[in-house]
Formats: structure tokens, sequence, C-alpha cells
């Protein structure tokens, strides 16, 4: 995902995959197990041993607002995220101030039904995503590509096939949006840090990324269901 995506685990979902108020310079995370940039933290938790249980859960279809909805990064159309973004140094596709990602609408592509997703980057416009459970795919440059895997459990790996990506249990989270529990950090496997917090029925809740001092932070400031 050297869109979003492929760039911070992140994935929308760049909603990245994808997501009114609050502001990112200013917004603290707080995990009840203190996660910092780039960590590993929250390893171990009760909430690791259920990522492989989640199946009837997070294959859910249900709509905006009836709380049934638990997957990892639940993409349904009409749905939207509002982000706080802040800008490290040089990042071209994205600008600092409150965005948007919102679900367009679905259409099939490349074989697949997909969802049509504006990222939260202007510069990455839109993009589209296959979803079965917690397991998303992005279609980048007519191929598709592994966004994010299953199970959800601590310690599993999965690359789209450029980079590896690890999730790791943090438990609860809180940012401006609210306090939400069940939430997991896909850490992309390089150098600098890299990473994406989604918390269960929520979806994206915060993303990072900087890499010689460039790169961006998003945090969710508020969503439409």
């Amino acid at each position: 995902m050297k869109t979003q995506s492929l760039v911070t685990a992140s994935l929308l979902v760049s909603l990245g995959l994808v997501a009114a108020c609050g502001g990112a310079s200013d917004a603290v995370i707080n995990s009840d197990s203190d996660a910092g940039e780039g960590s590993d933290s929250g390893k171990n938790d009760a909430r690791a041993s259920e990522g492989g249980s989640r199946d009837d859960a997070s294959s859910s279809e249900a709509g905006p607002g009836d709380g049934g909805d638990l997957r990892i990064d639940p993409i349904v159309v009409g749905r939207s995220w509002t982000y706080d973004v802040k800008i490290f140094g040089t990042y071209p596709l994205c600008t600092s101030g409150s965005h948007d990602g919102v679900v367009l609408g679905e259409k099939m592509v490349d074989g697949k039904m997909a969802f049509q997703v504006q990222s939260l980057c202007p510069g990455i416009g839109t993009l589209d995503y296959a979803v079965s459970g917690d397991v998303v795919q992005v279609d980048y440059m007519a191929t598709w590509v592994l966004a994010l895997d299953a199970p959800v459990a601590e310690g599993h790996t999965w690359t789209n096939g450029a980079d590896t990506f690890t999730w790791h249990s943090l438990g609860s989270v809180t940012v401006p949006a609210g306090t939400f529990p069940d939430c997991w950090k896909a850490t992309e496997n390089v150098s600098y840090a890299a990473y994406t917090v989604f918390c269960r029925g929520v979806g994206p809740v915060h993303w990072f990324t900087k890499n010689s001092g460039n790169g961006y932070e998003a945090i969710l400031t508020s969503k439409n269901f």
C-alpha cells in the first residue's frame, strides 16, 4: 500500500481506510497498555486470544448505528470518519487540518465487489476495498493487495507483497472521538515508526508514520455511526 494504506499498514483502512471535533496537535492517545510511538506493548492482553473467535461478529454487515458490526474495519456505504491530521516535515499526500474518510459506494472492481472510499489524505483520492470479515484487500494498480489480515490476534503477521505487518493488542484506547475497547495496533515492520490503531466496530482511530522527520499523524475526532 504505498498509498496511505501500504505506507502505514494503515489502511484504511487510509480512511485509509477507512473513517468532528478536536485537534491533532493537542490530542493525546491513551491506552491501558500505555503504547508509545512505534511501541509493541500490549502483548498477551486477554483479547488477543479472541482474535480467531470473532467470525460471527466480524462478518456482520449491520448498518450504521445499530451497534452490531464488530469488524476491525467496519466499512459500510454511507459511513464516515473525521480525523485531525498533523503533517511532519514534507508529506505531499496529506495536508494538516480536519479531513474525512467516507465510504461513497460499491461497485465491481477487478472481479470483486468493492467499497469506494474517499481517503482522509486529499492527495490519495479514492481507493477500492474488498472486505470479508476482518480481512481487507485494497486494489492497487489493478491488483488486489492484502491490507488487513485475520485472525486479529497478538503477533499475527502478514504481508502486502512489499512490507510485513503485525497485530498487537492495546486493549482500551481513548481518542477525542471517545474511548473504545478491543483495540489493535497494525505495526509496519520497518526501521521507522509506522502503524495504525484499529478498534473493533469503529475502524482506524489513529494513523502514524514518520520517516526521517517526514510523515503524518491522524487522530479520530468523530464518526457518523
